[in-house]
């Protein structure tokens, strides 16, 4: 009798059991253990079917995996355990989605009645045949004890409600990069590009030591240099101090507020590392913190923030590459389609190297992005959750907070409180970072609010700080004064010294002024720059490096070297620039102060000739929507004499005016998440515009040089991956796309549509399914060079990026 497979190569009962084992484990860290190994040996009941295993016999044969053989195998475990007292309903529920993804409650309890009823059934007896020492055991209540407590009310009111979405999620996760994680390892020996890194474990201890070390030596470097002001370093040593002693506190929510250069990058890294040492020195290895996972808005920030960190802690021996994960891709190739939701994965190659690519934060260090953390908590599909179950059991840093989109704050700060709950056993810290703190703490004008935020630096001495390190004035426009690109480019130009940066709040706007002020430059624009989201982050970080240097005093001209710099906002918060002029366009009032952040960083020139032009273009339109809003209360805030940015609690005032209008009383959202209604969450939320597609830079122009880029060149390699006959295919691994994410570009979806752009988009790997296209038209980069060129209307843009 042949044994049932689970795939070609291992038996279906050795799977259930390993993933069961791996599921456990990963559940520890959030209280879910014995729900976890029940889905794991429940997840794949319906491969037991005769269909199912002719299928995986052919498939071992050779043959191709058919569309027209793809049958669910998810709904056998889940109508098994429907229909047996107690109904383990968030088991159901993750066994269910593991591969199409979650869908809601009412949609799962379809699939309690016939056919699958007798189907799980028959497979269960097929299984313990098969293998007799297979058996189920399920838990003796629905919920664990900690959830079970929690006030569960009619009409999907009560915290408990909320709780069990949460949990559900967390199972999900666990499931489903247990699942993977075994495929993984079943497989490679076969296959060496499945081979990932091995990370080192987290070690706060040393970590810290390293941290402590480099700050010191930071700090008198900078003293002897004069790289800074006196009050700048004084500053920075005192919060570096403040982080210290706040780290002895038990896990919770946190708020870091600094002034701009007063080096929250480190100064928040050194309280996650005391507040791990001190609470990992008695903690269980379940409670122990794992990692910390640093959340920031823009890319720019990201790569900075990763290279700040490699330089610290990537020196130590043995830990390059092994330490810090940065992960801001929003590609991946998990089709999201109306049949894939109804129906079971392909079990060719190229559809299990694409589900196994999904990445899951294993790292000790992870950077990412804001999309990507929420995307995690709310999304229902496989790929964006499996890392979620990692976010147990961490301290995570949010750098420049205040970008946090006000129509989603609800069930953002609905999820932050619950993973900081004492009551829960999530066992996270978090660490709200900015120089512009907004209003997240529950009062009447935001009754979703967060509970028990304790600041790491004192309310009084941070307002000490901001008096003492005023280091620029405000020209701030009249009400009626609005300034041409072209009468814009030429005030620049004719500075003295022509170093200044240029914000402005859209991307078409940013290259409109960048070829004002090359003409203005005449035929030798050397040392003008351009920033956007339309250049690829490899691009970015190469201009802004070139920028610095030409701004430092070391630079061989006294850092009188010409700098011109064109952005949109992806330059303002958190980028460590220090120009002596800065130019902003009228917009959100933090968004100005941020810009403000990159003038005279160091203090190193006296406020009265460091100057924040704040001007109304006349030639660009002010993006609608949430941006037009935030407009209007910074003009309110300045009308009532409040914007006042050497006072923090100036950006209270405008964040509490601002969420007054933009904060619903009623969130679609929470009540979806209520009812467990997974797909209406997923298709709601959205911390961007989610009609995006993301898009590999394969070539590039530097001059009139046509180059391959990096990502080209393992495009190319990873095309010669899993080649079928006479057809070009291929697949990227998990290790691929950690390392392609500098070569792409996201560009909004209808672009598709357009003719002139969707003739240069190609799907990669010539794969309907795949998540990522690659682009065929011109990309200039190099130092001059802007990015993508549309060679045409460029898209219509709802953001600000």
């Amino acid at each position: 009798m042949n044994r049932l497979l689970a795939r070609p190569g291992q038996y279906l009962s050795d799977h259930l059991r390993q993933v069961a084992d791996k599921a456990k484990g990963l559940a520890r860290h959030f209280g879910g253990e014995s729900y976890a190994e029940l889905a794991g040996l429940l997840h794949d009941l319906g491969k037991a079917e005769d269909g199912f295993q002719q299928r995986i016999l052919r498939v071992q044969d050779g043959d191709s995996d058919s569309d027209s053989d793809r049958k669910p195998h998810c709904h056998h475990g889940a109508s098994y355990l429907l229909n047996r007292e107690p109904i383990q309903w968030p088991v159901a529920i993750a066994i269910n989605g593991h591969h199409a993804g979650l869908h809601n409650r009412g949609d799962v309890d379809r699939h309690r009645g016939e056919p699958y009823k007798t189907k799980a059934t028959d497979c269960e007896k097929r299984l313990t045949d098969d293998s007799p020492d297979y058996g189920i055991a399920l838990p003796p209540q629905m919920l664990p004890d900690w959830l079970k407590g929690l006030s569960f009310l009619p009409n999907h009111q009560g915290e408990g409600w909320l709780a069990t979405d949460l949990f559900t999620r967390f199972l999900f996760s666990a499931l489903v990069d247990a699942d993977r994680l075994d495929s993984e390892e079943s497989q490679k020996t076969q296959d060496a590009s499945l081979r990932s890194r091995e990370w080192k474990p987290f070690d706060p201890q040393a970590l810290l030591s390293r941290l402590e070390s480099t700050l010191n030596d930071r700090a008198k470097a900078a003293r002897e240099q004069g790289k800074a002001s006196e009050d700048v370093l004084r500053i920075r040593q005192e919060v570096a101090q403040d982080c210290r002693n706040a780290a002895s506190q038990e896990r919770g929510l946190f708020s870091l507020t600094v002034p701009t250069g007063g080096g929250k990058t480190l100064a928040s890294m050194l309280f996650a590392l005391h507040h791990g040492a001190l609470h990992n020195k008695n903690a269980p290895d379940h409670k122990k913190i794992r990692r910390i996972i640093v959340v920031i808005p823009y890319l720019s920030i990201i790569q900075q923030t990763v290279k700040e960190y490699r330089d610290v802690f990537e020196t130590m021996e043995g830990y390059k590459d092994r330490l810090i994960l940065e992960h801001h891709s929003q590609a991946d190739n998990e089709p999201d389609t109306q049949e894939s939701r109804n129906a079971d994965g392909r079990y060719d190659l190229l559809s299990e190297r694409r589900r196994l690519a999904a990445e899951n934060w294993d790292a000790p260090i992870i950077v990412t992005t804001s999309v990507q953390f929420f995307d995690s908590l709310f999304s229902r599909r496989p790929a964006k959750a499996r890392k979620l179950h990692n976010i147990a059991q961490s301290i995570v840093i949010f750098d420049e907070v205040q970008t946090l989109p006000p129509l989603m704050l609800q069930p953002i700060l609905s999820v932050i409180g619950e993973l900081a709950n004492p009551r829960r056993p999530y066992g996270c810290s978090f660490v709200l970072c900015t120089a512009t703190q907004p209003a997240l703490e529950k009062t009447e004008d935001l009754p979703a609010g967060l509970d028990n935020v304790r600041p790491i630096v004192q309310r009084q001495k941070a307002a000490e700080h901001f008096r003492a390190m005023k280091r620029v004035e405000y020209d701030w426009p009249e009400e009626n004064d609005y300034l041409a690109w072209d009468e814009l480019a030429g005030s620049v130009v004719q500075q003295r010294i022509q170093q200044a940066l240029i914000v402005v709040n859209t991307r078409k706007a940013a290259r409109k002024l960048h070829e004002a002020v090359r003409q203005k430059l005449g035929p030798h624009p050397d040392g003008l720059f351009h920033l956007s989201t339309w250049m690829m982050p490899a691009h970015r970080e190469e201009v802004l490096q070139e920028v610095k240097h030409r701004l430092s005093p070391e630079s061989g001209r006294q850092g009188h070297e010409r700098c011109i710099l064109v952005s949109t906002q992806c330059v303002e918060a958190g980028v460590d620039v220090d120009f002596p002029a800065v130019w902003r366009a009228f917009g959100p009032y933090d968004s100005i102060v941020q810009a403000a952040g990159r003038c005279n960083r160091n203090g190193l020139m006296s406020p009265e000739h460091a100057i924040v032009h704040v001007f109304r273009p006349k030639d660009g339109k002010t993006p609608a929507g949430l941006y037009s809003t935030a407009i209007s209360q910074t003009e309110l805030l300045r009308k009532m004499g409040l914007a006042t940015p050497v006072n923090p609690a100036s950006f209270t005032d405008y964040f509490r005016l601002l969420y007054q209008l933009s904060v619903p009383d009623e969130c679609g959202i929470q009540r979806a998440r209520s009812r467990l209604h997974f797909e209406e969450v997923d298709s709601m939320f959205a911390l961007i515009e989610k009609d995006t597609i993301s898009v590999l830079i394969a070539n590039q122009y530097v001059g009139e040089t046509l180059e391959k880029t990096p990502g080209g060149q393992m495009y190319e390699q990873a095309q010669s991956r899993g080649r079928a006959k006479n057809k070009k295919s291929g697949f990227f691994t998990r290790e691929d796309w950690r390392k392609i994410q500098p070569f792409i570009v996201n560009l909004p979806f209808h672009a598709t549509k357009d003719k002139d752009a969707n003739d240069k988009l190609e799907k990669a790997f010539n794969d309907a399914d795949s998540g990522l296209y690659i682009w065929r038209g011109q990309y200039h980069g190099g130092l001059a060079g802007t990015g993508i060129d549309f060679d045409g209307p460029m898209p219509q843009e709802e953001l600000v990026l």
